[in-house]
């Protein structure tokens, strides 16, 4: 202990606590300076008197230590807490009062082992069922990102008016929340209509916060009540169906009446994914508006902890979510179950009944329904699924895993009613029945019938010629979409030239699988695209990515489908010969940046899943890869709708290896992540006029 005692030095601690514990409304996050003020006084010689400096403090601090989580908080920090709560728990013989300490150490280095093993990779054996979602702290700490809060939801019947019960009940949360709480019950309504026959009028709904934090605001509960909602709605009349949230997964955003997901706020996304990154969560539910910060943060996050299994998944509506068997399991009840909870429930009606619901359970145990409704992919097989989850077929993709993301699942495989009989058809580009043949079965596609009855199929063999000579007819599929335009629904599909260059965009009738007139073609793959009226007047159009051969650059189209064939512009040495330069409403070359260059890729490698429309914004969005590694993403675009202006996002994957070569004067300076960097970007991209290539400032 210290020799020398200085009471004033002591008081002068004392008031500098009382100081800091103001500028914070949650007691926990004023544990280090307790810990920092505790330790200095225990080192004096005089207990007497470093007792009455600490007594009056020692019932917060027993409560900042048992509130204190590993979760969301940076582990470095966490480390220093540790070490503190281990030097002041040496004192615990002198002063009785921090005895508690010995099991709360115990606990906060339990749960920090477990956190350890998440970010370096590892599964949790014990998971604890909790629905989650991250509150983040404000103002915001460099060290706490926020807690992982857990919420229960109990329902009951009312007689006069739906009541909303919080618990813990406080003004801020009444005033900030239930609007929220009311929309997102009003629509869990809705949609328990579809499994629920009959709703009482009136509800009594109690919603209580585990951690009862007491900081409770905004509209960021609305999807996790939602489902919560319904959740136990379905429990609470027992219906044929019900549904489960997932283990280990956690949820963030505001939902309007409709079931749209709102946006909530870039720093405020980056806050959370810091919160739910060091948990153990394995799935994160989030706003698709916010989905370019949040990947973004997640890959700064993984550079230091790159085993971290951490799957982000945006969402825009909240189908998005009832829709993912990984998120939420809805499944028909067993019979038997089923009976027991209505007995349990209404037992003096149900034991009259209950001979005769064992004897009719066997009867309708099993799932009729043979309509195919919903793909799913599990490493190489693909699964054909009805509408509650049963698989009706189950066939080899032959793909690698990430080429069966959802992304890709739309490209090779499309389950649609082609005749409007209500029975869904399975149109694929793998053959289903021919596993065998399949190597020599890559160039056609085939419509099935539910009973895997081949309705019609079709074989792309074009012939097309360029000054390089006659291009072969062999030619992958890809399925882009459905059209409906002149009451004829068609099937949108681009198929790219297996050994050469050349692809087309082209339509074959739904229903008989026949060609229709007006092909696209492009010298360079297509490799994504969607059907959107992009300016909301006349037809849709064909909104694409791609690569150009002549040029070497990765590009992005508009054009509008006719009868006509024409083709993409590019160097007379790559252009389709034969057929006029079609009028595109955007034709967009995004050139090599310098470290392209200097790692001597051809084209700017594409970053395949991260093309798709930002609906919040109207911008579309995709990414170039870093390298040949087509899933790590390098630079993202950001097109406006007006299709001129574009926003340049840098990942910070690529800034790192940029700048380290910018660093040992391997390539020029600007740094990456900076503005005069990206404005070099901008300034290089060239746009089609209708008659030559353009830089955006000759554009208009």
């Amino acid at each position: 202990m210290l020799n020398s005692f200085n009471p004033f030095e002591l008081e002068k601690l004392r008031l500098n606590l009382i100081e800091f514990r103001k500028h914070y409304s949650y007691l926990h996050l004023n544990l280090f300076n307790y810990n920092e003020y505790f330790s200095t006084v225990l080192q004096f010689d005089d207990i007497n008197t470093a007792e009455a400096f600490l007594l009056e403090f020692i019932d917060e601090y027993k409560l900042a230590v048992s509130k204190f989580d590993v979760y969301g908080i940076n582990p470095e920090f966490t480390e220093t807490i540790i070490e503190q709560l281990r030097k002041i728990n040496f004192y615990k013989t002198i002063l009785e009062q921090l005895s508690f300490l010995e099991s709360e150490i115990i606990r906060i280095e339990t749960n920090f082992i477990k956190l350890t093993s998440v970010i370096n990779g590892n599964k949790i054996a014990e998971k604890n069922y909790n629905i989650y979602f991250p509150l983040i702290y404000k103002p915001s700490n460099e060290n706490y990102y926020g807690i992982l809060e857990s919420i229960k939801v109990r329902i009951n019947k009312s007689t006069d008016k739906n009541h909303i019960i919080i618990v813990p009940s406080e003004k801020e949360i009444e005033d900030l929340i239930l609007t929220q709480c009311s929309k997102s019950w009003e629509l869990a309504l809705r949609i328990s209509n579809k499994y629920v026959k009959k709703l009482y009028p009136f509800h009594e709904v109690i919603i209580s916060f585990s951690k009862k934090i007491g900081f409770y605001e905004g509209n960021s509960l609305g999807i996790v009540l939602t489902i919560l909602f319904l959740e136990q709605i379905l429990k609470f009349y027992n219906p044929t169906y019900t549904i489960k949230i997932m283990e280990q997964v956690g949820f963030t955003g505001g939902i309007s009446e409709t079931g749209n997901v709102l946006r909530m706020g870039n720093e405020i996304i980056i806050q959370k994914i810091r919160t739910v990154f060091f948990s153990e969560l394995e799935l994160f539910v989030f706003p698709k508006y916010e989905e370019t910060y949040a990947l973004k943060e997640l890959s700064n996050l993984k550079e230091k902890y790159p085993k971290r299994n951490l799957k982000l998944i945006p969402v825009e509506e909240i189908n998005d979510v009832l829709n993912r068997r990984d998120l939420v399991d809805i499944k028909k009840q067993n019979i038997l179950i089923r009976s027991a909870k209505f007995i349990e429930k209404n037992w003096i009606s149900a034991a009259a009944t209950l001979i005769l619901s064992i004897i009719f359970a066997y009867l309708f145990i099993v799932d009729w329904d043979d309509n195919p409704s919903i793909v799913k992919a599990d490493g190489r097989l693909l699964y054909i699924n009805n509408k509650n989850g049963k698989t009706l077929w189950t066939f080899e993709a032959f793909a690698n895993r990430n080429e069966l993301s959802s992304n890709f699942q739309r490209q090779i495989i499309k389950i649609v009613d082609i005749n409007g009989d209500g029975l869904n058809e399975v149109i694929s580009t793998k053959q289903i029945n021919d596993l065998k043949n399949i190597a020599h079965n890559y160039n056609i596609i085939t419509c099935y019938d539910k009973n895997k009855n081949i309705i019609w199929t079709y074989k792309f063999n074009d012939i097309v010629e360029s000054e390089r000579g006659t291009l072969n007819n062999e030619y992958s599929f890809n399925i882009l979409d459905t059209l409906t335009e002149n009451k004829i629904k068609s099937l949108i599909l681009f198929s790219s030239n297996i050994t050469s260059f050349s692809s087309a965009i082209y339509r074959l009738e739904l229903k008989t699988g026949k060609r229709l007139p007006g092909t696209f073609w492009a010298s360079g793959h297509v490799v994504d695209g969607i059907i959107k009226n992009i300016d909301q007047v006349g037809k849709k159009e064909i909104i694409g990515i791609g690569y150009d051969n002549g040029y070497e650059d990765l590009v992005f189209f508009v054009f509008n489908f006719d009868t006509l064939t024409t083709v993409r512009p590019t160097t007379n040495e790559y252009l389709i010969r034969n057929y006029p330069v079609c009028n595109m409403k955007a034709y967009i070359r995004f050139q090599k940046s310098d470290y392209d260059k200097y790692i001597g890729v051809r084209t700017p490698t594409f970053n395949f899943g991260s093309f798709y429309e930002n609906e919040g914004s109207a911008k579309i969005c995709f990414a170039s890869a870093i390298g040949l590694n087509q899933e790590e993403r390098a630079i993202g675009y950001e097109i406006n709708s007006n299709l001129k202006d574009i926003d340049i996002v840098i990942v910070s994957t690529y800034r790192v290896r940029r700048d380290s070569l910018v660093v040992h004067g391997k390539l020029k300076p600007p740094l990456t992540d900076t503005d005069e960097y990206c404005n070099i970007l901008k300034s290089q991209i060239k746009y089609w006029n209708g008659k030559e290539f353009v830089y955006r400032k000759d554009l208009d």
